[in-house]
């Protein structure tokens, strides 16, 4: 489903990437592997003009 060209099953990934705090354990959530989270974040990092999620060491934050 989409929304003004938002793909919404992405906010699912956001969620679990927010949730998890790491690609690696949103994608074990989501049963998705690795590759197709980051590519994931990367639409959503496109489609909002923002970083969102930014990797501090083995962790990922918010890009404030």
């Amino acid at each position: 489903m989409r929304f003004d060209k938002l793909d919404l099953n992405l906010l699912v990934a956001l969620d679990a990437l927010i949730g998890e705090q790491s690609v690696t354990g949103a994608s074990k959530r989501l049963f998705l592997s690795q590759p197709a989270v980051t590519s994931a974040l990367n639409r959503l990092r496109d489609y909002f003009g923002d970083e969102l999620l930014v990797l501090e060491g083995r962790q990922m934050h918010s890009g404030e």
